[in-house]
């Protein structure tokens, strides 16, 4: 397994800590957190979408994803989560789950109703603002 960047490191070592994971909980979440690495470092096209909840959980949130194609699936590598408050978060394998969320463990559904292809320049614009949770000494 490659090694992970002493931030990232530090950061899931005290999320594994926080959250008293066994040694096979542990070893589990860094074989997602290689296997998410993977395919967001590996070339090849990318889509954005955005879903806006309209009223099932949070009325007015919106998730935000970059994908690539996996086993012939929409697979996300980075994701949005902004609250209706505006709270926003971001997710991808240096941040791959905090205590407000998670990146999405499940293919999109491109037939989901609500789910909108947006240009990944919009994605990448909104990504850019949102500060890196891993810096926060507190996680």
């Amino acid at each position: 397994m490659a090694s992970l960047p002493a931030d990232v490191e530090q950061r899931y070592r005290r999320l594994a800590a926080r959250r008293g994971w066994s040694a096979e909980t542990e070893t589990a979440f860094r074989a997602a957190v290689t296997w998410y690495r993977t395919l967001d470092e590996t070339p090849g096209p990318r889509s954005c979408f955005e879903y806006v909840d309209d009223g099932l959980a949070d009325p007015g949130a919106r998730c935000l994803w970059e994908t690539v194609t996996a086993d012939h699936e929409t697979v996300a590598v980075k994701q949005i989560d902004i609250s209706s408050t505006g709270t926003a978060h971001r997710y991808w394998w240096q941040n791959l789950d905090d205590d407000s969320g998670t990146l999405t463990d499940q293919p999109l559904g491109l037939d989901q109703p609500g789910l909108t292809r947006i240009p990944d320049s919009a994605f990448y614009a909104l990504w850019h603002t949102i500060r890196d949770p891993a810096a926060s000494p507190e996680e």
